[in-house]
């Protein structure tokens, strides 16, 4: 049987796919779940700890493999140049987030941001991947090809083949690809191929833009910390000097960004606005309003252009830009697109994904991918050896409820509790669907304060998540559009805002995770029970971890942000766990 191994090996966010004999994606993970590291900077997705573990359990028939990369073959060739322009463009554009310690980081700071992560850094994954456990150290040694694909076209088949459109327009955005920063695509019963639009080779990029919104605001991109952007924007108003600067700043013409001659001036006015140490961040809330904004319309020009150039009724998007679930609330609204998809892992990690499937289709090229999404709960399982050991040695209370562990778990939530919830296979991607979470009631006001200072340990101005039973959408949300990865935030109902003030935000929104009984059937009947106790078909759903930590990968993790956080009560399958 031929297996098909997807790598992320970009310097960031690695992470592994395995696609089977028949197409279907059989695992799919980030690496920094195995190795609790944020991001896994500059860690191999192929963890040579981890793989034969991964290879066992989903490859065990295996006897020829295929590994695909995400990057061409030719890119560490032109890494040099990469490296140069990477390097004058951080020189640019970076700003002193901290200056007490900024002596200390300087180096570490620009070696990861520049030469090493755009240049050594990813001629080091290529290589090492090739000498890897799976090629030298595979209990069978399987016959073995390693396959090359360009960047944007790994996105692209993340995208549109896990799509539920069997025809589409495609929109790439992030921070860098091998040419340009952004690429536009057509979809056709299982073919993707480059739109109408000739894509300029250049850095601009809408993903460094937000990395100055980012870093202006004292945050730090590289640790994930767009999030608190998007978090702090509601709270603020157009602030009409930022937003000029910015407009002005990054422009779409033809399909491509344009830059101003007076750049370099318009970036140090910029930031001449930069948070000083110290100072409170809600003094920065316009700022971090405008720079949302500003994001939004670029955006919405790239969509403009793609529908321009290849109409479709449907869009699929991908690229980091796309975590931007704020915009993508907005988008289809604002756009002449019917549909807008956006996978589970638009970003770097999701490409693991997109490289196996597109070496699956080099062998099998009559191939068409089925036209319902992926499934995101493709990743580790719960293992049982570690809840033996839990039962034995924790000196918790433990108590198997078996199928009435959603009605038990659904009471405890109605009573104020917060839960620490673990089913079945872990999400791929950034977000707890459900499977990896922790849960709370979202009717009681204060919760989301609770929340943040005793289990998050984050800032007040954070957000908290609605997941909603699918069929009670439109009762609960203006122009509900179903958001089965929590990819989009879309403005509650007034009439509904009361009833679930822990997950509305500021500005009345709702990063919402749509659930259907046929994707998740535990976390929908748990969803269920709390609705018939509460009349409430909305849970408050946020990521099973502390903030600077993933999302927990192992029982071991799960006890301890249990043990060590405000959470009340540890449900593990049908079993229940309380302090």
């Amino acid at each position: 049987m031929k297996y098909y191994i997807g790598l992320a090996t970009s310097f960031h966010d690695p992470a592994l796919a395995i696609v089977d004999a028949h197409g279907n994606v059989v695992f799919a993970e980030d690496a920094e779940r195995f190795l609790q590291y944020k991001r896994g900077l500059y860690c191999l997705p192929d963890n040579p700890y981890y793989i034969e573990e991964i290879l066992k359990q989903y490859c065990a028939d295996c006897t020829e493999l295929v590994i695909a990369k995400t990057w061409s073959k030719g890119r560490a060739k032109s890494t040099n140049i990469l490296e140069n322009i990477l390097l004058s463009v951080l020189e640019t554009f970076s700003f002193n987030i901290d200056v007490n310690t900024r002596d200390i980081k300087d180096q570490f700071y620009f070696a990861r941001a520049s030469h090493a992560a755009a240049g050594r850094t990813l001629s080091r994954f290529f290589e090492a991947s090739c000498r890897n456990f799976i090629v030298g150290n595979y209990r069978k040694k399987p016959a073995t090809d390693i396959r090359y694909f360009d960047h944007h076209l790994t996105h692209a088949a993340n995208a549109c083949f896990n799509s539920p459109f069997s025809e589409a327009s495609c929109l790439i955005v992030d921070g860098m690809g091998e040419k340009s920063s952004i690429d536009y695509f057509t979809y056709k019963n299982g073919v993707i191929t480059p739109a109408p639009i000739k894509v300029k080779r250049s850095f601009k990029s809408l993903g460094l833009f937000y990395t100055i919104i980012c870093e202006n605001l004292g945050f730090d991109p590289l640790k994930g910390e767009e999030w608190k952007v998007m978090g702090l924007a509601p709270y603020g108003k157009k602030d009409d000097t930022v937003y000029n600067l910015l407009r002005s700043s990054l422009q779409v013409k033809n399909g491509n960004f344009a830059v101003p001659k007076n750049l370099n001036a318009i970036m140090q006015e910029i930031k001449s606005m930069a948070r000083a140490p110290g100072e409170s961040v809600e003094q920065y809330k316009d700022f971090a309003y405008t720079g949302q904004l500003v994001f939004s319309e670029i955006f919405m020009d790239l969509i403009n252009a793609i529908y321009e150039h290849a109409p479709s009724k449907n869009l699929t998007i991908a690229g980091g830009c796309a975590l931007n679930s704020s915009f993508m609330g907005t988008a289809l609204g604002q756009s002449k697109f019917d549909n807008i998809y956006v996978p589970s892992a638009p970003a770097d990690n999701g490409n693991a994904i997109g490289a196996a499937l597109l070496s699956y289709q080099q062998d099998h090229p009559q191939w068409q991918p089925e036209t319902t999404i992926q499934s995101p709960y493709t990743g580790c399982v719960i293992k049982q050896k570690s809840l033996d050991k839990l039962a034995q040695y924790s000196h918790l209370k433990v108590t198997d409820h078996g199928d009435d562990v959603y009605r038990k778990t659904a009471e405890f939530l109605a009573e104020g509790k917060i839960i620490g919830w673990a089913q079945g296979r872990a999400e791929f991607g950034p977000r707890s669907l459900g499977n990896r979470s922790i849960l709370a009631n979202p009717c009681l006001t204060d919760m989301k304060d609770i929340i943040n200072a005793r289990v998050k340990f984050r800032e007040e101005f954070r957000p908290f998540a609605p997941s909603i039973l699918h069929e009670y959408g439109e009762e609960y949300f203006e122009n509900y559009q179903e958001s089965p990865y929590m990819e989009r935030t879309l403005v509650f109902k007034e009439a509904v805002r009361s009833k679930v003030p822990a997950v509305v935000h500021v500005d009345n929104t709702g990063r919402l995770q749509s659930v259907k009984k046929q994707w998740n059937e535990p976390y929908y009947t748990l969803i269920e029970n709390f609705r018939q106790i509460t009349g409430v078909p909305v849970v408050l759903n946020t990521s099973f971890n502390i903030m600077g930590k993933p999302i927990v990968h192992s029982v071991e993790d799960m006890l301890a942000v249990f043990l060590m956080s405000g959470i009340d009560i540890l449900v593990i399958n049908n079993t229940i766990y309380e302090k």
